[in-house]
């Protein structure tokens, strides 16, 4: 199945540091390029290779590649198909030169609420807290369109030929990450980067709509409680959500 083919869970969780409150009052969330994720691979997984030498000679004859006149271009896919070197040099020109990866924002989400390595790495220790999103309302569009939508997929092995991913499996390969990965659970968004609201810092920001709130999560340590629950009671927006207080568990494996 695609990415985008599942079943989206009715509720999809987004874990935040406890100094990001302000989400709460400007209704906006931000979606991450690139750049600022730690694996080097997100976004573009690792290839086998360049190319299978049928897709490779589609290639050369939609570029109008041509190295000598005297070599015809079957030739020309065939000898590289079956250079290792080739195929090598190939692949990482090819994918030094996919600009596009670079022009998307994603927006990250979770199936899991109660996750302990969740509440380490993206909560601050269990400091901060969990937004519940409803993803079955009608607002949580907001986050998704226009743009793909979909589960991600846990995955040591290659991806493939370059050539493959971009002729036949389209946006899967961007939502593929490693397997020391797979305890996040993610779900994500991906929107191009002009579709969002920018902002100082090469910032960029989608609105929701609190209507598709339905819950925040919090534990005992966590320093902006006494904020969080005076927005929740004083901000109409957010009268129908619940401030939930979870206790901390044995991590999950």
């Amino acid at each position: 199945m695609k990415p985008w083919e599942f079943a989206i869970p009715p509720i999809l969780y987004k874990y935040l540091r406890p100094e990001r409150t302000h989400i709460l009052e400007n209704c906006r969330v931000r979606f991450s390029q690139r750049a600022v994720f730690e694996d080097e691979r997100e976004l573009q997984p690792g290839y086998v290779s360049f190319g299978t030498e049928a897709e490779i000679l589609r290639f050369v004859i939609s570029k109008g590649i041509q190295l000598d006149p005297r070599l015809p271009a079957n030739v020309l896919a065939k000898l590289i198909a079956e250079d290792s070197r080739h195929q090598e040099t190939a692949k990482r020109v090819a994918e030094q030169n996919i600009k596009s990866i670079h022009l998307l924002g994603i927006f990250c989400l979770t199936e899991a609420p109660d996750n302990e390595r969740m509440w380490e790495e993206y909560a601050d220790n269990s400091r901060g807290f969990v937004l519940a999103f409803d993803t079955t309302h009608p607002s949580f569009a907001q986050l998704r369109t226009p743009g793909t939508f979909g589960k991600v997929e846990y995955n040591d092995e290659p991806f493939g030929t370059v050539l493959g991913a971009l002729e036949r499996e389209g946006a899967s390969g961007l939502f593929r990450k490693r397997n020391k990965y797979a305890f996040e659970a993610e779900w994500r968004s991906i929107r191009l980067l002009t579709a969002l609201e920018k902002f100082p810092g090469e910032v960029y920001l989608s609105q929701f709509d609190p209507a598709g709130l339905r819950e925040i999560i919090i534990r005992s340590e966590c320093p902006a409680q006494t904020e969080i629950r005076r927005i929740i009671a004083n901000d109409v927006r957010y009268q129908h959500v619940v401030v939930t207080v979870q206790e901390p568990h044995e991590i999950k494996t």
